[in-house]
């Protein structure tokens, strides 16, 4: 009797075998190794998505700007050689005295930073412009549009030359004329996303 109710396992199987049932298993899809992973990429996105949310991103108005010297009605430009930029109309709204007007002064990507000091209030048409600040040939022919005006004094990158040598010079600029979210940039959800300043 005592012999029909042994088991046929041994007692350390059945041990092994019961402690087994009790450790979970984990599918390998979310083995721990991979699980901490996929909660380190969740962080990155949550860490990039608040980044997207709060970093600014200058927005810059491109256009033209020509040396003169010219007579200005400010009383800090008094009879200076100026750089006056012509950028494109939409932007008269944005632009501001104290601004940064920002000039390519060499192929190497060199850039002065020079201030408005003076805005126009009206758009301008490239025939007015000519006449108001005596723009030579080569200068009028690359006035083409209307365009709202900014005056900066010129300062030219430091060399022997003094600045009325540059009067009747071209030159490309850049107006930092407002920012806007990172996240402005991102498909879908860019379009919420206006102008900041």
């Amino acid at each position: 009797m005592n012999d029909a109710n042994r088991s046929i396992f041994r007692v350390d199987v059945l041990q092994r075998y019961m402690q087994s049932r009790e450790e979970p298993v984990f599918p390998r899809c979310i083995s721990p190794p991979i699980f901490v992973c996929l909660w380190l990429l969740l962080g990155l996105l949550v860490t990039g998505g608040l980044v997207a949310w709060f970093a600014q991103m200058p927005m810059y108005a491109s256009g033209l700007a020509v040396v003169v010297s010219w007579q200005g009605k400010n009383q800090s430009l008094r009879d200076d050689v100026v750089m006056i930029a012509f950028l494109p109309p939409e932007n008269l709204s944005r632009l501001r005295v104290g601004q940064k007007v920002f000039l390519g002064i060499d192929k190497a990507g060199n850039r002065l930073s020079i201030p408005i000091v003076a805005v126009e209030p009206e758009i301008s048409s490239p025939s007015l412009a000519r006449e108001r600040f005596a723009l030579n040939p080569g200068a009028a022919q690359a006035i083409t549009q209307p365009s709202a005006i900014a005056v900066a004094p010129f300062e030219p990158s430091p060399t022997s030359l003094p600045a009325s040598a540059y009067v009747g010079s071209i030159y490309h600029v850049d107006v930092e004329v407002g920012s806007r979210r990172v996240a402005s940039l991102l498909p879908l959800v860019g379009r919420f996303f206006g102008e900041s300043r």
